[in-house]
């Protein structure tokens, strides 16, 4: 059982421990961030890999691949944001050395998964008809349609996998998701050499198509894996001190009540990010329809920026999580003082991380835009945009760790008040008034994403030093 326990994570003291030192909660930040951000890029990085493949295969068929996203994109990140009740319970529950009430978390958060996996999975399957619906040309709508297909016989396998990677990075064993991913990316890789290209004389290039049927398949893999390896903890321990031993009966009777009572405290967790992130993927995703009316070349150069940004992104989103379980161990060992500190340690280091590549995506904008796609007026859009996304960064950055810092702590709905309205009441406007109005095309459009960002940075801050300054409470 010791050597489950986290050092950094003790039994609730008798008295309030001491304030740590900075330097101490860099490390123990990073250690845990490090594989993190590995994991997160890698699964960015199966999009990176679709997008640059698909992007020289050709610009229409990468306007087809971000259509295709932009549909599951909504649901998804409303489920990864469900899920986050698994890493806030878990996370607590660890930090007071509750074993059994983490264990719990990720079953409930398991069955979750599953019923939203199968849900929107049907929904993202019907891609076609939503694209027609919202007014996207019949060609796009096609195109983009068959790539929602395929991504959503997948949800449910990838859904399992995000609820079952963070319950094991709030049980402190965060390296087994950059392992997987590792693995993943390759194979998505050499699936899409296949898919996309075709194999003459068996298979048909599938352009786009072929791109999500290759992830599809990926994502059923790495579900199947880390449930492999949660799995059979207790044969490897010779315990099973989290309770995640297959038992057909209680498994059955939880999933028939979503988890019973410790199903209702992940709902209620979650919920509130779940609607966090949910109107927020409909702001960004609303972002990349105006561009799909700015046509082809706007919306493939727009994809591209976004994808880069989301793969630099992964290092605050590591570092957001990792500063997320660090405050909600906190909170489980009754320790305000190395809350605050945990908090502003990983909201800083997430800008420190991303500060370097935000002033590549100014210095060489061009070269950037050239690794994903070799069409000349693709390319020139895509520079200009850069420019503005080098701007955005750094910021962007310290609002994802923000977040992670407030959602340790539990906070949720105010959290999401100040985030969400950022976006709608400032992104949305400002950027269709400066892509279609001003006429700046797509770098109009992350103009506005940039002032949302700001303003949701200066609301955030001043939320986390009201939060983490108020009498402690486990969720």
């Amino acid at each position: 059982m010791a050597r489950l326990m986290d050092t950094s994570s003790p039994a609730v003291p008798a008295s309030v421990p001491p304030l740590e030192p900075v330097g101490l909660h860099i490390r123990r930040t990073v250690s845990l961030a490090f594989p993190v951000v590995l994991a997160r890029a890698g699964m960015v990085g199966i999009f990176t890999a679709d997008t640059i493949m698909v992007g020289h295969y050709g610009s229409a068929e990468l306007a087809y691949l971000a259509l295709g996203i932009a549909i599951q994109s909504i649901f998804l990140l409303m489920s990864i944001g469900l899920l986050q009740g698994t890493m806030i319970l878990a996370s607590q529950a660890y930090g007071a050395s509750d074993w059994r009430e983490a264990g719990a978390a990720w079953r409930a958060g398991l069955y979750h998964a599953v019923a939203l996996g199968v849900v929107f999975g049907i929904i993202c399957v019907l891609g076609e008809p939503l694209l027609l619906l919202i007014g996207q040309p019949a060609e796009l709508a096609a195109g983009g349609g068959g790539v929602s297909r395929a991504f959503g016989l997948s949800m449910p396998a990838l859904l399992i996998y995000i609820c079952s990677s963070y319950f094991l990075e709030s049980i402190q064993r965060p390296r087994v998701g950059m392992y997987i991913m590792f693995g993943a990316n390759f194979l998505n890789v050499g699936l899409n050499m296949v898919l996309i290209y075709g194999l003459p004389g068996f298979v048909e290039p599938m352009g786009a198509v072929g791109a999500a049927a290759a992830t599809a398949v990926t994502r059923w893999a790495i579900a199947l894996t880390v449930l492999a390896y949660i799995l059979t903890l207790p044969w490897r321990d010779g315990e099973d001190p989290f309770g995640v031993r297959f038992r057909a009966a209680r498994w059955w009777l939880e999933a028939r009540r979503l988890g019973g009572k410790i199903g209702r405290r992940f709902r209620q967790q979650g919920i509130g990010m779940a609607v966090l992130m949910a109107l927020d993927a409909a702001a960004f995703q609303t972002l990349i329809l105006m561009a799909g009316y700015l046509g082809d070349t706007e919306l493939a150069a727009y994809h591209i920026v976004v994808n880069a940004m989301i793969l630099i992104l992964m290092m605050a989103i590591g570092c957001s999580s990792a500063t997320s379980v660090r405050v909600g161990n906190a909170i489980g060992r009754n320790d305000p003082l190395n809350l605050r500190r945990a908090g502003w340690v990983g909201i800083g280091l997430g800008a420190a991380l991303v500060t370097p590549f935000a002033a590549l995506a100014m210095l060489v904008p061009g070269f950037i835009a050239g690794i994903y796609t070799g069409e000349a007026a693709v390319i020139e859009v895509a520079s200009v945009t850069f420019l503005v996304a080098g701007l955005i960064l750094t910021v962007d950055a310290a609002v994802a760790t923000t977040i992670g810092a407030l959602r340790g702590a539990g906070d949720v709905w105010p959290t999401m008040l100040r985030f969400i309205g950022s976006f709608y009441l400032i992104g949305i406007p400002s950027g269709y008034l400066l892509a279609f109005e001003v006429g700046l095309g797509a770098p109009g459009l992350l103009m506005g994403l940039g002032a949302a960002i700001y303003v949701a940075f200066v609301l955030l801050v001043f939320r986390f030093r009201v939060v983490s300054h108020l009498p402690l409470k486990r969720a």
